[in-house]
């Protein structure tokens, strides 16, 4: 394979060809994720109580085992047959460096890492490091394995030393291996919600804290840079990948911008083309007729489309999807707002890897089987999460009892509060929910997942963790149609 680097708004190789990295994220493996491997709460509490249910020795192989089958080169394999030229890997830095012990890596990490890449490497497949959970937290929600729901990585320098450190170390050990199209530096940054998430610094009131981000950022850069000149060096807007307009302008060759974009047509329910309500997801989706033309001007109205356009650099949107759990009449109106999603990306000359490659029946191009092992054990917990709403990315447009409960608590908190006209209703209650639902009701039920393992044996545990492997799962092929046909574009 060849190094990539970029040339004014391209991303070329080293014939200055241009090439368009487009394929798929890769979630729930170096850093797992609840709705994708059928879990409550954050990977860091839950590997906790699997230890202290089924020892140490079971309950690391618990892990181990359910990586090992979750991906591997079955499934870069598989992806390189159906067109796909590159995959975003969600990284932990957990895999890297444990919190008690820092500066010192963990070699079982980046030995996983390296196998990956290189089975990329054989099947043609560019890999790129997508940091998804780093020290300190980039952000306040699960996804970056955040079980206290604060973020303190932009105001703490000992948590940005380390940070900086992995990356540098990362970059030490990768820098000559052109199957690695380059590092995003962090996933869906969020730079001014140190507490967590409130009505008054969330959504319509989020204000990015540029100062600090950039500042972040360019020693990020810069310290990848010490021993690695070659790779791209991806990075994603403030605000889960929304806000533009204060970050540093380009300051250093092979800078790729990368941007979010979770449109609302893509979760339904709802015909498409169409008229949608507004949604709170990683930001507040207005209410708007969706259709393709819609599609085009939404893009170009993202302030990572014009931070691009006026530095003359590459976009690359890195997450987006539509979840087809929400009926099987549904999908077809899910498929056809992604078809179109899809094809305005490459009218538009983008980069792109919707989100995500395989999961357990919410957005996955490959999901497990619902009768198969692993799911049939992990039903009842399954069956509590959705009740409780405790999974916070299926759960945006569900009604549920515990959204019921937040709902009424809202009014109340609200009819009480001197300055609530200050507030919306839709964020109070979001805010909330993720204190109350996906954090303190989805940590009740880990110890109730954990229990559900607790007398099995390894054999019977990696028996379980079969269920994850591309062979026992079912391939969503009407996505998979609409995935090929864009890809070969």
């Amino acid at each position: 394979m060849e190094f990539l680097h970029t040339h004014g708004s391209k991303i070329v190789d080293s014939q200055g060809k241009s090439v368009y990295l487009r394929g798929l994220s890769v979630g729930g493996w170096m850093n797992m994720e609840n709705f994708i491997n059928g879990y409550p709460g954050t990977e860091v509490s839950l590997r906790e109580h699997m230890r202290n249910t089924l020892g140490e020795e079971r309950g690391e192989r618990f892990f181990d085992s359910m990586l090992d089958n979750f991906f591997n080169e079955e499934d870069i394999a598989f992806l390189a047959s159906i067109g796909v030229n590159t995959v975003r890997l969600a990284i932990n830095y957990r895999h890297f460096e444990d919190d008690e012990n820092p500066f010192v890596y963990k070699e079982k990490g980046f030995a996983r890492l390296k196998h990956i890449v290189d089975a990329c490497d054989r099947h043609g497949v560019y890999a790129i490091f997508d940091m998804h959970a780093i020290q300190g937290w980039q952000n306040t929600h699960w996804h970056s394995d955040n079980d206290g729901g604060i973020s303190l990585l932009w105001t703490d320098a000992c948590y940005q030393k380390r940070y900086y450190a992995l990356m540098r170390e990362i970059a030490l050990r990768f820098r000559d291996c052109a199957a690695v199209a380059g590092y995003e530096l962090m996933n869906e940054p969020s730079s001014n919600c140190r507490s967590g998430d409130y009505p008054f610094n969330m959504y319509e009131n989020f204000k990015s804290d540029y100062a600090r981000f950039n500042k972040v950022i360019h020693q990020a850069v810069d310290s990848i840079r010490e021993v690695d000149p070659h790779h791209i060096i991806f990075i994603e807007g403030d605000s889960y990948g929304h806000n533009f307009a204060g970050l540093e302008a380009p300051f250093a060759d092979h800078l790729v911008y990368t941007a979010h974009d979770y449109i609302v047509s893509s979760f339904g329910p709802g015909k498409y083309p169409g008229p949608y309500e507004q949604l709170h997801n990683d930001r507040v989706e207005e209410s708007a007729y969706w259709d393709y033309e819609k599609q085009i001007d939404h893009i170009r109205e993202t302030e990572g489309w014009q931070f691009a356009a006026r530095h003359n650099v590459p976009l690359w949107i890195s997450e987006f999807g539509a979840q087809y759990c929400t009926g099987e009449e549904d999908n077809a109106y899910r498929l056809a707002s992604m078809d179109d999603q899809l094809r305005a990306m490459n009218e538009l000359g983008l980069h792109w890897t919707p989100w995500t490659y395989k999961d357990c029946g919410t957005m996955g191009l490959v999901t497990l089987d619902p009768e198969g092992d692993y799911l049939t054990r992990v039903a009842p917990v399954q069956r509590m999460k959705g009740l409780l709403a405790a999974e916070n990315f299926t759960a945006w447009r569900s009604e549920c009892p515990g959204k019921e409960v937040t709902r009424d608590f809202t009014r109340y908190m609200m009819s009480l509060l001197t300055l609530s006209d200050q507030y919306t209703f839709g964020t109070f209650q979001k805010c909330m929910n993720y204190a109350l639902l996906t954090g303190y009701a989805a940590g009740v039920l880990q110890p109730e997942y954990a229990a559900l393992f607790r007398d099995d044996s390894p054999e019977t545990i990696e028996k379980l963790m079969q269920s994850f492997r591309l062979k026992n799962c079912h391939v969503n092929h009407p996505y998979l149609d609409v995935l090929s046909r864009r890809l070969a574009q």
